[in-house]
């Protein structure tokens, strides 16, 4: 029986691929003519989000494994999850999917630096986790950038049969990581489960919600504030309050080879989707009905 990760590993490399075979090169074109939505989401998620959960973490009482588990999960922006929220909400799939392509990009060195920063900053340089820089990029590279590519030669060379196949590939992968979560969760350490107990969730579930709110609900106030048309707002804020958590789980218990740093990715996992979605349906029924 495959391991708990290896399984993490697939789910993920499954996500990517889908993120791929969802990209049509002429919603980038239209992206790239009115730029703001998508730099401005970039920024929300590579620095506004990092910048909220530091905060937290320096304000709160917390084991500084955990902290260092939350802020791996900020540097782990939204994933083919948040693209399925806006997809299912229909807001601006276009922009979602283009945050998602670009962040593939950005994350292979902001996730290595990052984790490499934090980690001596929370954890001291005698306990910090060791992290090879060039290996981590490299094996994220392959993980990330090869599925989405042959995502996006699936969709060049057989559009018809993934046009077809889209949403079994939507529903399946998001069903597969919701399996992930609950293997990973109940399994045994020794099976590679995080051993998480009752108190422990509860004592992470609420700085990890509160980052989670805070950079959805900030990041729709600063859109808005910035002129961005309301459905483009409200998918920015999907994309940067879902985080890609198969990633974070992938980093913090493959690569780094810890289970403490796993935990505040999974209990964010119990609730992120259904609140990010009631968020989503919420702001998008307000803004139709005050049109």
């Amino acid at each position: 029986m495959p391991s708990v990760d290896s399984i993490i590993t697939l789910v993920l490399a499954l996500l990517m691929f889908s993120v791929g075979t969802s990209v049509v090169f002429k919603d980038f074109q239209q992206i790239f003519k009115g730029s703001k939505p998508l730099f401005l989401g970039l920024a929300l998620q590579l620095l506004f989000l990092p910048l909220i959960a530091f905060i937290i973490c320096l304000l709160v009482p917390l084991n500084p494994y955990y902290k260092l588990g939350i802020m791996i999960l900020a540097l782990c922006p939204g994933g083919a999850t948040s693209n399925f929220i806006s997809y299912l909400l229909d807001l601006k799939t276009a922009l979602s999917l283009s945050l998602t392509f670009i962040n593939s990009l950005l994350i292979l060195v902001t996730i290595p630096f990052g984790i490499a920063f934090f980690s001596q900053y929370f954890l001291g340089e005698a306990s910090s986790v060791k992290l090879d820089l060039f290996k981590t990029i490299q094996d994220i590279s392959i993980l990330i950038l090869v599925p989405v590519i042959i995502g996006l030669a699936f969709r060049q060379m057989w559009p018809n049969f993934i046009e077809k196949s889209k949403n079994y590939l939507k529903y399946g992968s998001t069903i597969l990581l919701g399996l992930v979560f609950v293997i990973k969760y109940f399994a045994d350490e020794e099976k590679g489960g995080s051993g998480l107990t009752i108190s422990e969730t509860l004592n992470i579930l609420p700085y990890v919600l509160s980052v989670h709110l805070l950079s959805m609900f900030l990041s729709y106030f600063l859109a808005r504030l910035n002129n961005i048309e309301q459905f483009r707002s409200i998918t920015i804020s999907i994309e940067v309050g879902l985080q890609n958590t198969t990633l974070a789980l992938l980093v913090s218990s493959v690569y780094l080879g810890n289970n403490e740093l796993s935990k505040p990715a999974l209990v964010y996992a119990m609730f992120s989707f259904f609140t990010t979605f009631l968020f989503g349906y919420i702001a998008k029924r307000k803004t139709l009905m005050t049109a």
